[in-house]
């Protein structure tokens, strides 16, 4: 299925068709002619679970309080680049299962949205070959082709990271706003990997800036009242606060974005001037934090995830252009306990 994105594609300083283009090719092979006219695929449902950051708290540790410092919006013009991504399972045959992948790449500038794009959805077909040519090791290939949720990260992750290596390399002195983390996974492929995003951005003079709405970090909940506590945007270098926080590139921070009830959340950042207070500011400056969360980066989010419309026709697709043959899904729940 080929890609889809908005029109007016290089008013921003680069071609979104190469970029999509180029992340598509560079993510690893779709797989898809190995699917077979007449092949059986099941469609089925996913439950997934959503973790918290961290647990609420009101106490105050005053100890920490002398290492929070403030921030306020700092009205340097910049363009802001938000990238987010999602994946989804469409169904799987006898060979493997089939995913479908979406980003949404927003522009944003002086507190304003000034483009959107959407890239994809990609079909990928996972089976032993394509996973075989992904060059994970044997033990992480044999999790892929097991685990739904490990599956759809391989594909989100590598999706992710070759569209941000892409825009790495063509804009300039601007900032790149990240979901998640900079921790490098052992999902990434060369040389679309996180190591080179950071050297492009370096090169570039680009501010690159992950925030993760959840984290499996288990920080103190007195280092968290410290931020609550704050009547407005503020941050906290946990580089010597936390040492479980793994590796990250660039400095890991926890930082709330707005006032008063806003969320605290965790940013990692790389800042080739390494002024932090000034590289959050800019950001403050140029793109709203409704609720304590980027908005350029909240509307990424919105426009890479796949609603219902979406998967089903996705589905279509697959067993008109292919000439799959849908299987009926066997529910030994409703066989045994009935509709009830």
């Amino acid at each position: 299925m080929s890609n889809i994105v908005s029109n007016d594609s290089s008013c921003c300083g680069f071609e979104i068709g190469v970029i999509s283009k180029s992340a598509t090719e560079h993510c690893f092979s779709s797989g898809l002619k190995q699917l077979r006219k007449g092949q059986g695929i099941l469609f089925g449902e996913e439950k997934t679970n959503i973790r918290s950051l961290v647990k609420q708290t009101n106490r105050y540790n005053p100890y920490c309080a002398p290492t929070i410092k403030t921030l306020e919006p700092i009205p340097i013009k910049k363009s802001i680049y938000a990238i987010d991504s999602s994946s989804e399972k469409l169904g799987e045959t006898d060979d493997g299962r089939i995913y479908a992948a979406k980003c949404g790449i927003v522009v944003a500038s002086h507190n304003t949205p000034l483009h959107h794009y959407r890239v994809g959805p990609t079909i990928f077909y996972l089976t032993r070959n394509t996973v075989r040519e992904a060059n994970l090791d044997n033990y992480l290939s044999n999790i892929v082709l097991s685990d739904h949720e490990l599956a759809k990260r391989l594909i989100r992750v590598r999706t992710e990271r070759s569209i941000q290596y892409e825009l790495a390399r063509v804009v300039h002195d601007s900032i790149m706003l990240l979901d998640g983390s900079l921790n490098a996974s052992v999902l990434e492929s060369s040389p679309n990997n996180l190591k080179n995003i950071v050297e492009s951005c370096g090169v570039n003079r680009n501010l690159l800036i992950a925030i993760a709405k959840e984290t499996i970090v288990g920080f103190d909940e007195r280092i968290i009242s410290c931020l609550k506590e704050c009547t407005s945007p503020a941050y906290m270098d946990l580089g010597n606060i936390n040492e479980t926080i793994g590796n990250p590139f660039g400095r890991p921070m926890l930082v709330k974005f707005g006032n008063y009830c806003s969320p605290v959340l965790r940013a990692d950042i790389v800042d080739p001037d390494e002024k932090i207070s000034l590289a959050f500011g800019s950001m403050l400056g140029n793109d709203s934090s409704g609720h304590g969360y980027p908005e350029s980066l909240k509307l990424a989010h919105h426009i890479s995830k796949f609603n219902s419309t979406e998967i089903e026709c996705l589905r279509g697709h697959l067993l008109r252009t292919y000439k799959l043959q849908a299987i009926q899904e066997d529910d030994n729940r409703v066989k045994l306990l009935g509709s009830m």
